[in-house]
């Protein structure tokens, strides 16, 4: 669903629906299941946005601030504004990201809407125009009125869940709470779903709206080499059924805790000072035009970029890199982490030649790639 559609509106009309089925109150500033504004997005000028938001309240009036869950209902419509080279024009349902993360969190809306009694309140958020540079929940932090940002205990963000197949479910930005390692440590032993704490800065998703503000914030995500991502083949036949109800059990183990935790979070994270402005093109907004085909190993917490994996017949693949080498610099500038890794990409167009020096089982060498489109 693309941003200033139709297509948009229905689905922010069936998720309003669903919330209001499933007994959620309405939990916009003006009585409705809506956080309705106007604004310019990227190079479209004065699109309607609507987050959509509905509240369990809390019973404990002693415990003021609120839990945030998560997921953003757009995708890329037609393929604005991050359309790969020949998908131009082509439907882009987006089933793993993000109608998996939707499909979580209604999930959970549905088993805890009439029935649950948290202490502190829960805001179920479906946030728009993730893809365009976290519009949706940017807008969010900044302007609602019944839990300001300074009353938000932390956000649970679900984006992209929909493959997990029985590997582990990754939850990115974790470094953001001391608190986050003990909770997953729990969830692993009482759900059985084993999952994987990456502390690197990853500007992910909307959980960073929520960590600028310095909020604690995570992200439950999987994907894996070869993925659609961004691709009209995200779609509803490649979703892993079973790996969904793992994710909801998980995702209500930590939503539960929180909402009945006493204390604070311990903020670890990096909140920026002022507001960011919206939108940051640094996000998902389709500035970066250029692919190694390589997958990055989150997991990893040395100084580089640990290759996962690589897709076949890549600009990777064809330079000889192989799962398991390391990345340590990119055109003679050094990579300590992810981070620096994309945005060096960033600086670069398909067919641009760089070279890596990569280390492999301890012995280092230079590597020229071709770099393709995205």
């Amino acid at each position: 669903r693309g941003i200033g559609t139709p297509e948009i509106d229905e689905a922010a009309d069936y998720i309003a629906k669903k919330f209001e089925e499933y007994g959620l109150q309405t939990g916009s500033d003006d009585g409705t299941y809506f956080q309705k504004w106007t604004q310019d997005v990227l190079d479209k000028k004065n699109v309607r946005l609507k987050n959509v938001v509905g509240i369990i309240p809390g019973i404990n009036h002693d415990l003021s601030e609120a839990v945030v869950i998560s997921a953003h209902y757009d995708h890329l419509g037609f393929g604005w504004p991050d359309v790969r080279k020949g998908n131009e024009g082509k439907i882009h349902n987006g089933a793993d990201d993000n109608a998996s993360g939707i499909a979580v969190m209604l999930e959970l809306a549905k088993t805890l809407g009439k029935t649950h009694k948290p202490a502190r309140t829960i805001i179920f958020i479906a946030f728009t125009a993730e893809e365009a540079g976290l519009v949706g929940s940017r807008y969010f932090v900044n302007n609602y009125k019944m839990f300001p940002i300074n009353k938000i205990l932390a956000n649970l963000n679900i984006d992209t869940v929909g493959r997990l197949f029985g590997r582990k479910l990754m939850v990115l930005n974790s470094n953001s709470a001391r608190e986050w390692k003990f909770i997953f440590m729990g969830t692993d032993f009482t759900t059985g779903v084993a999952s994987d704490l990456i502390t690197q800065d990853l500007d992910a998703s909307d959980q960073m709206a929520f960590i600028e503000r310095g909020v604690p914030g995570v992200q439950l995500f999987y994907t894996g080499v070869g993925s659609d991502y961004h691709r009209p083949e995200d779609d509803a036949d490649k979703i892993d059924a079973d790996g969904l109800v793992k994710v909801v059990t998980v995702t209500r183990e930590v939503l539960e805790y929180l909402a009945e935790r006493e204390n604070p979070m311990t903020f670890t994270g990096k909140a920026i000072s002022g507001k960011p402005t919206m939108p940051q093109m640094d996000k998902k907004s389709g500035e970066r035009k250029a692919a190694t085909g390589l997958m990055p190993d989150f997991v990893f917490s040395g100084e580089g970029v640990k290759i996962a994996g690589v897709s076949d017949d890549s600009p990777a693949a064809k330079a000889g890199l192989v799962k398991g080498d390391v990345i340590s610099e990119f055109d003679g500038k050094l990579v300590k982490n992810l981070k620096d890794y994309s945005n060096y990409l960033k600086e670069h167009q398909p067919g641009d030649i760089v070279t890596f020096t990569i280390d492999r089982n301890g012995v280092k060498k230079e590597v020229n790639i071709t770099l393709s489109e995205r």
